[in-house]
C-alpha cells in the first residue's frame, strides 16, 4: 500500500524533497501547478514521530527561505513582466489581486506572515512583494516565522493522518466517500452563492443609477428652467 511505502521513507529524503519543492513554490510559481500545502500534508505522511517532523520542518522552512528570496528577487528585477506573462495571465489576475491585497496589506507583517495559509496565494506573494517594492528586511522578516508555522502545522496534520490511515485502513473507503461528497456539496455552494452575487451586481449598479423603480423625478427634473 502507498502509505505503507511512504512511511519507510527516510525522513532527510522526504526534507530534502519538500526543500526543493519550496523553493521551487515561491520563486518559479510552481505552487500553482503542484500546491505547497498538498505536498507538505504528503510529505507529513511519511513521518512517524516528532524527531522525524523537526527534520523535514527544518528542511521546509529553509526551502520557504529560499524560495521566498528567489521570489522576492525575480519580482524585484522583472515587475509586472512575470504577472503579465503567459505563466501569469494562466495564474489569472484574481489571484493576482488577492496576493497583491496581502502584499500591501495594512496588516503589514502579520498579513504576510499569514500567507502562508492561503493556498496558491503563497506562492504568489513573494514575486508581487518584489515588483511592490516591499523592502526585503520587512518581508523575510515575517516570512520565515510565517512559513515556520505553516510547513510545521501542516507536516503534523499529514503525520497523523498518515498513522491514523495505517492503523485503521478499514476506515479508508468510508471516510474517503464522506469527503468526496462533503467536497462535492462545498463546491456547489460555492458556485451558487458566486452566481449569486454576480447576478445582483448589475441589479444593484442599475438601481444605483436609475434610482428605485416608480420613484417619482426630481423637481427639477420635471419642470423645464424658465
Amino acid at each position: 500500500m502507498l502509505l505503507d511505502t511512504l512511511g519507510q521513507l527516510d525522513p532527510f529524503l522526504v526534507g530534502a524533497v519538500l526543500l526543493a519543492l519550496l523553493t521551487l513554490d515561491g520563486s518559479l510559481l510552481i505552487g500553482t501547478v503542484v500546491p505547497g500545502d498538498a505536498a507538505i500534508v504528503v510529505a507529513g505522511t511519511a513521518l512517524t514521530g516528532p524527531a522525524e517532523i523537526a527534520v523535514a520542518a527544518l528542511a521546509g522552512v529553509v526551502g520557504c527561505f529560499l524560495g521566498s528570496t528567489g521570489g522576492w528577487l525575480i519580482g524585484r528585477r522583472y515587475g509586472s513582466r512575470v504577472r503579465h506573462s503567459r505563466a501569469g495571465r494562466w495564474i489569472g489576475e484574481r489571484r493576482w489581486n488577492r496576493a497583491e491585497r496581502v502584499a500591501m496589506s495594512e496588516g503589514g507583517g502579520p498579513a504576510l506572515a499569514a500567507s502562508y495559509f492561503l493556498p496558491l496565494v503563497n506562492g504568489l506573494t513573494p514575486v508581487l512583494a518584489g515588483s511592490l517594492g516591499v523592502p526585503y528586511r520587512r518581508f523575510i522578516r515575517w516570512a520565515v516565522p510565517g512559513s515556520a508555522l505553516w510547513v510545521t502545522t501542516y507536516l503534523t496534520l499529514g503525520s497523523v493522518a498518515g498513522t491514523f490511515a495505517r492503523e485503521h485502513q478499514h476506515l479508508l473507503v468510508p471516510i474517503a466517500a464522506c469527503a468526496a461528497v462533503l467536497a462535492v456539496g462545498l463546491f456547489v455552494i460555492v458556485r451558487r452563492s458566486r452566481a449569486a452575487r454576480a447576478a445582483v451586481s448589475p441589479a444593484a449598479e442599475a438601481t444605483a443609477v436609475s434610482g428605485p423603480a416608480g420613484s417619482p423625478e426630481p423637481e427639477s427634473a420635471a419642470r423645464p428652467p424658465r
